[in-house]
């Protein structure tokens, strides 16, 4: 399908608003996009799949509006006030006539993430795919004619520091026109991907990250944000089509067209009421099932969209279903029994559940009670670092095979040998101050948080009558200062306006008594509850809630409850997930044991090579002779290819398998070397 309508390039949109020709009507609802989903907006813009149409109006009569959302998510400046204008219709005559001004009636939140992707307020990474990660097909084009799509290994929200990894920002930046040598002085040579390399691997990197910027800019040039689609997609834009689009209002997603490839030898659809009838009231989620056996199938390597459409079948679905779901069921009961979860609906992160299904099927007994002390100590960290450090909000799917892989081997009582896995475990919360940034159910770290305060709890308790609360029970996060006595009471405090709904003023409580609450001050609704529970004082303090405030000393003092309860919650924090980091290592991390000599291989363009690496001296014996890693790897690839001039990091080219049975690229030996 073509479309009408006209079109503008991301540079221009992003010109516009910085001269402020492009503003919203103040009656817009706020910025509320989650991070993660401009990465994937960025994603669509790579691969040509259409994101939807923004529509703009232009005012014939007075209106108020307001700026883009150019605040940080958190920290110093994320709660200032966005800037309001009321325009005469005189002065919005004026803008029409001497700029394109126009305002945003639909699309606000696609716009402002562009914005603040490429002006560089949220860090948006493009990061390639390494030269051994791309298809034979691939490999044989020049690197000027490979496409943002065909390099592409995902959109993070940090550099990869085993990828070499473009900011978006600092590419819009380089876009403008900054000279080569500026380039890589302020850009290329602040990467971590690229330490340890010599100067020809840094040379060869180097001419990848500037191509890839240039094609960023053509990117950022072209008219991309409407669209047109072919219908001979493959599967991969198929179901994203579905995902990132409605039809008449219903929203579909890959499952759906799984249901429809599967059908003719197993109903998805049926047995998925099957399991709601026979696993009630626990929620089994269909997506988790189906990306599990996707991991079998795949012996542990692939559980994306592309994989699951392309090669799961009916066969494999009746081989796994019911074991993966029984599991599944396991795990969750599990998850409720020992207080990491206070319900289904609150759970941080619905993946987690693939790496410990996968757990449970490779211990022995099928059974949680079976675990030993070390295996559960490990659990406990993993999950709840796991949940802070915001481990699968981009590129969940790696991340995912890989913590599955890891309680694997936890199951079998051996150590973990990647020390990076560690590194990716670490908190985003590093003060009480930052807990003042969360706000929002939909955000991992604030249903973290409350998860977090049950499990410290070891469950909490119902603010009526102190019975334990249970997962089949409705469960709201509960205003503690409720919202309408704070805009009564603090109506001229921005600051205490602006923390209203921070998580440091929620916990969780059924409906029923928080619709009791009203807008009643703390001390009053808490007084009344106290007359017909006289355990309450216990119940507060479970909810890390201080006990001064059944007796009004905070009522008119909001923000420093709001600070002793945050504090409380990042103590709560630092026990159980930063405190923890040093020991965890210490004891579940194991140097891979290699020394001296060590075969290795390397596959290009389908064809094996063999060589020995000598650990100590960093160099690689191909054909009888020693070689520096980036010349054997040119070596290798000239004998099996015939042609010089590819550029590839040697470190991630050649491979060994480790004592696990397990292939890792040179690179980590390198790691072991510098420490």
């Amino acid at each position: 399908m073509n479309t009408p309508q006209l079109t503008e390039s991301i540079k221009s949109l992003v010109d516009n608003i910085d001269r402020e020709y492009i503003l919203l009507p103040e009656f817009q609802r706020d910025f509320v996009w989650e991070i993660r989903k401009t990465c994937d907006l960025f994603d669509s813009l790579v691969r040509n799949i259409f994101i939807g149409s923004i529509i703009y109006g232009k005012p014939t009569f007075e209106i108020t509006v307001r700026e883009i959302d150019r605040r940080p998510r958190k920290g110093e400046g994320s709660r200032r006030k966005l800037k309001v204008i009321s325009l005469e219709k005189n002065e919005i005559n004026h803008k029409l006539q001497i700029s394109n001004f126009r305002l945003i009636l639909d699309g606000q939140q696609r716009v402002t993430s562009i914005y603040r992707a490429l002006k560089g307020i949220d860090e948006i990474w493009y990061v390639a795919k390494n030269e051994d990660e791309l298809s034979d097909e691939i490999k044989s084009k020049e690197l000027r004619d490979r496409t943002l799509e065909e390099m592409l290994y995902e959109f993070s929200l940090q550099e990869d520091p085993d990828r070499l990894s473009i900011k978006l920002a600092d590419a819009f930046e380089i876009s403008k026109g900054i000279i080569p040598d500026d380039i890589r002085e302020q850009y290329f040579e602040k990467l971590s991907f690229i330490a340890g390399m010599d100067e020809a691997e840094i040379k060869e990197n180097f001419k990848r990250y500037y191509t890839i910027c240039i094609k960023l800019g053509e990117l950022f040039n072209s008219e991309v944000l409407i669209s047109y689609y072919l219908l001979n997609m493959d599967n991969e834009k198929f179901a994203l089509f579905f995902e990132r689009s409605n039809s008449k209002g219903i929203q579909l997603n890959f499952i759906d067209i799984l249901a429809a490839k599967l059908y003719k030898g197993f109903n998805l659809r049926d047995k998925i009421d099957e399991l709601k009838d026979k696993y009630h009231p626990n929620n089994l989620d269909r997506e988790i099932i189906v990306r599990t056996i996707a991991y079998l199938v795949s012996d542990g390597k692939d559980i994306d969209r592309n994989y699951i459409l392309t090669n799961l079948n009916y066969n494999h679905f009746n081989r796994y279903w019911d074991e993966v779901c029984e599991l599944y069921n396991k795990v969750l009961n599990f998850l409720f029994n020992e207080n990491f979860i206070i319900s289904q609906s609150w759970m941080p992160y619905e993946n987690m559940v693939i790496p410990l299904i996968i757990y449970l099927r490779e211990s022995e007994q099928k059974d949680f009670s079976q675990m030993t002390e070390w295996q559960y100590e490990f659990i406990k960290y993993w999950y709840w670092a796991t949940i802070f450090s915001q481990r699968y909000s981009s590129g969940s799917n790696e991340a995912i095979i890989q913590d599955a892989n890891v309680l694997k081997s936890i199951t079998k009582g051996e150590k973990i040998t990647d020390r990076v896995f560690f590194s990716r475990l670490k908190s985003q919360i590093d003060s009480y101050e930052d807990i003042y940034s969360y706000s929002k159910k939909v955000n991992v770290i604030y249903k973290g948080i409350l998860n977090l305060i049950n499990y410290d709890a070891k469950g909490l308790s119902d603010w009526n009558n102190s019975s334990k609360l249970t997962p089949d029970k409705k469960l709201e996060d509960h205003h503690i200062f409720p919202k309408d006595y704070i805009k009564q009471q603090f109506k001229n405090d921005d600051q205490a306006l602006s923390l209203m709904d921070c998580v440091a003023n929620r916990t969780l409580i059924p409906k029923i008594t928080n619709i009791k609450v009203g807008k009643k001050p703390p001390s009053q609704y808490l007084t009344e509850l106290k007359n017909s529970n006289s355990k309450l004082d216990i119940t507060l303090k479970e909810h890390l809630i201080p006990n001064e405030i059944i007796e009004g000393l905070y009522d008119e003092f909001f923000t420093d409850f709001l600070e002793e309860r945050s504090k409380l919650l990042f103590e709560l924090i630092k026990r159980n997930v930063i405190d923890k980091e040093k020991s965890i290592i210490k004891e579940y991390y194991q140097a891979p044991k290699v020394k001296g000599n060590i075969k290795i291989f390397a596959t290009y363009y389908s064809k094996k090579v063999e060589a020995t690496f000598d650990i100590e001296s960093q160099k690689i014996l191909f054909l009888g002779e020693s070689h520096s890693v980036p010349s054997a790897t040119n070596k290798a690839k000239f004998y099996l290819t015939g042609r010089n001039n590819t550029s590839t990091n040697g470190w991630r080219f050649w491979k060994f398998i480790d004592e696990n049975g397990e292939e890792k690229y040179i690179d980590e030996l390198r790691k072991l070397s510098r420490k």
